[in-house]
């Protein structure tokens, strides 16, 4: 069985390949395909996601809608994923940062990377950085998820 931090390593390395310095694109390259990747590649399936094909974030916001989710943090809840704080996050576990009041997915998803920094998309790029907080749920609960 390989050790887990060498699995953890290779599944945000191939993260960090596939979407770092890419500009952002609904339904190619967003926060959804990006812990939908991060899933993929720590043995979880693509879940809720498989098989759906959207061009853009109001059509991906509908086909959420339709699969029964008000947003993306229900998505990863029901996946029986278990919370956790994201200063506890490892190497591919996924956080939920701010995604802005006009933001109708109730987050924006990234994968924990190495040192504490995190993968996601901002300002219309994929890229690393070191966040300065992290928001929690309306019962002040951790948005970051154990894979």
């Amino acid at each position: 069985m390989i050790d887990d931090r060498i699995r953890r390593a290779a599944a945000a390395e191939a993260c960090f390949q596939r979407f770092n310095g890419k500009t952002y694109a609904p339904g190619k390259r967003d926060c959804v395909k990006l812990a939908t990747h991060a899933l993929i590649k720590m043995g979880h399936g693509s879940g809720p996601m498989k098989g759906l094909v959207y061009a853009s974030e109001a059509q991906g916001y509908r086909l959420m809608r339709k699969a029964g989710f008000k947003n993306l943090i229900e998505a990863l809840d029901a996946r029986g994923l278990p919370r956790i704080a994201p200063a506890m996050a490892r190497q591919g576990d996924i956080i939920a940062m701010e995604a802005g009041e006009d933001n109708p997915f109730g987050a924006a998803l990234s994968i924990a990377m190495p040192d504490q920094t995190i993968l996601g998309f901002s300002g219309g790029v994929c890229a690393t950085w070191r966040p300065l907080s992290f928001p929690l749920d309306a019962d002040g609960n951790p948005l970051a998820w154990r894979l």
